[in-house]
């Protein structure tokens, strides 16, 4: 067993330790020595890695992909349905669905680094706290026990701010408390979290969470950029108390660069990261920046705090009243939101794994209006 490690460092590749585990007795004894192999392979440097990616056709999903392909790393695509945003890629599509444990195991066979971020895709905007649940809560202990069943060396998860209870934070980080009970979007994800750690610690399989700014935007961006941008491409936007309150923002390229840094560097085992750009934004601001890039100057309608507090209660029970699917305009989770200074920094992914913007501010916002009016036209 000695020799075998000490050969590690010469010439065993990622996937060449994968094979290797095929000649050990499937056995939890046997799972361990898959993922020392290949932990010592890793800080060998240069080891192209065979990762599978859960909810790869996403929008930010998607953006990990092609990431991940730009670093040479072997990508497996965990889908439910095709998705046109994978189209052309160099991937491998296993069929599944997170909720389901049953399709999970084939995926996950020859893996070293998972990265999850299939979930409710609705960031706590509307949907029973049944359906949240089931699918971030038990999606992620479903993805993590086969995960560590199949000797997977890391599960890196994209959690959220949404975690915390909505107070105002201004320059926190990742040791504020995951307390958040209110909204059962956040609670999901912060049980998500405790459910990854559990498996973490039972098994030794290393758990990574990545906490992105609570807006993410950029190209193929349809669940929140396609409804914002015809407000914006006329100048005119809905703002409450001013815009004066504080957020965090990730443009979806330098969230995929954080993942990336959370799947390979060896610091991250065990640890949260936030991921943004690290910049201090009022709502106000951002929004007038995105109005510049539509080439408009912003004209607002502002309404004051309480009365927008009202307006989202109100509009979530009318909604739910009348059974409707489709959520309304203004939610109780939306105008808490931008109620609050919601900012938190990310020095501690800055420190431990390098972590640096990689697409400026401005040009991020271009990038996404120019994709906007382009999907627009086809």
């Amino acid at each position: 067993m000695d020799g075998l490690f000490r050969g590690v460092h010469l010439r065993i590749s990622g996937s060449e330790a994968a094979k290797r585990l095929a000649a050990f007795p499937d056995s939890l004894g046997a799972r361990c020595v898959h993922r020392r192999i290949l932990r010592v392979a890793r800080r060998a440097g240069g080891v192209r890695m065979k990762v599978l990616v859960t909810g790869a056709g996403g929008f930010i999903g998607s953006a990990l992909v092609r990431r991940l392909l730009e670093e040479g790393h072997d990508v497996r695509c965990l889908v439910h349905r095709s998705h046109n945003l994978l189209d052309g890629l160099d991937v491998e599509i296993a069929r599944g669905d997170v909720t389901s444990s049953d399709t999970l195991g084939v995926a996950m066979r020859g893996i070293e680094v998972v990265f999850h971020l299939a979930g409710s895709g609705r960031a706590g905007d509307w949907g029973s706290r049944q359906w949240f649940f089931e699918v971030n809560t038990r999606g992620t202990k479903n993805v993590a026990e086969a995960a560590a069943e199949a000797g997977v060396r890391r599960v890196v998860h994209l959690s959220s701010l949404a975690v915390h209870t909505f107070r105002n934070y201004l320059d926190a980080d990742e040791t504020v408390p995951a307390d958040q009970r209110r909204y059962p979007y956040g609670e999901s994800k912060a049980e998500a979290e405790r459910a990854l750690l559990e498996v973490s610690a039972r098994t030794g399989m290393e758990a990574v969470m990545v906490r992105p700014g609570l807006v993410v935007l950029g190209p193929n961006d349809h669940t929140a950029f396609v409804h914002m941008a015809p407000l914006l491409e006329r100048g005119l936007w809905l703002q409450v108390g001013g815009g004066r309150r504080f957020m965090c923002y990730s443009y979806v390229e330098n969230l995929a660069e954080g993942l990336l840094l959370c799947g390979s560097k060896p610091e991250a085992a065990g640890e949260t990261f936030v991921i943004t750009d690290d910049l201090r934004l009022r709502w106000h601001q951002f929004i007038s920046a995105l109005a510049r890039a539509f080439g408009r100057a912003k004209r607002e309608i502002d309404f004051p705090q309480p009365l927008a507090r009202a307006i989202g209660v109100g509009a979530e029970r009318l909604f739910e009243a009348a059974g409707s699917s489709v959520p309304p305009p203004a939610t109780d989770y939306r105008t808490a939101l931008v109620c609050h200074d919601f900012h938190f920094g990310c020095a501690k992914a800055r420190r431990l794994l390098g972590y640096r913007p990689r697409v400026g501010y401005a040009e991020g916002l271009r990038r996404t209006v120019e994709w906007y009016r382009a999907w627009k036209k086809s």
